[in-house]
């Protein structure tokens, strides 16, 4: 069973804002829980943000490419993949 914790908590031990793990949840990419007025991520959760702020910040991917990269890979995610995975989709668009 995963280990929950606070949004805000997660948020700080990633070295983000709280509303970036919100905006993660608006968007579907990761689950979080609701309980007492208060938002908690379970710890595969908390792994999956930081894989996807280091997707942001590292490989400067819009939120389309995120999207296909999630779509795709299953964890343990790996972001040696990302860029051959992105070329093969777009090839395979064209």
């Amino acid at each position: 069973m995963p280990e929950y914790q606070p949004i805000a908590t997660a948020a700080a031990g990633l070295k983000t804002e709280q509303e970036t793990l919100l905006d993660f949840h608006r968007k579907g990419w990761i689950a979080a829980v609701e309980r007492n007025d208060m938002m908690y991520l379970a710890s595969d959760q908390r792994y999956r943000a930081k894989y996807i702020l280091h997707l942001y910040k590292s490989k400067h991917l819009s939120d389309e490419q995120i999207e296909l990269v999630l779509s795709i890979q299953q964890p343990p995610y790996s972001s040696a993949q990302v860029d051959e995975l992105l070329k093969n989709h777009t090839t395979a668009k064209a």
